[in-house]
């Protein structure tokens, strides 16, 4: 039996779910393609013990939840830099005990 919603699509599939993270709609992650060696749930069909489509859709339904309470996500590819970083801070501090030293030996 699948679990299909109003609009038709199939809840109970882990492409799906796989597609809403990777959408950034759970709220743990951007909207970005994350590369995966295998599809979501490979892992457990090699167990011998895969999800039920009823498991996958309550999966769904509240990872999707917990990216609502969240709110989306802006994409943050680590540019983002708000002050000086630490190697910047140190090579300031440097330079100003060389020019003390070069004023202390005046």
């Amino acid at each position: 039996m699948a679990l299909v919603n109003d609009t038709g699509e199939q809840r109970g599939n882990p492409s799906l779910l796989k597609k809403d993270i990777d959408q950034g709609l759970t709220g743990d992650k951007v909207s970005y393609p994350d590369p995966a060696a295998s599809p979501l749930g490979t892992d457990d069909e090699a167990a011998g013990t895969p999800n039920t489509p009823q498991q996958v859709a309550m999966a769904r339904s509240l990872e999707r939840g917990q990216g609502a309470q969240a709110g989306q996500r802006a994409p943050d590819f680590g540019n983002d830099k708000r002050g000086p970083g630490r190697a910047s801070i140190v090579i300031i501090a440097g330079i100003v005990a060389v020019g003390l030293l070069l004023l202390v030996a005046l």
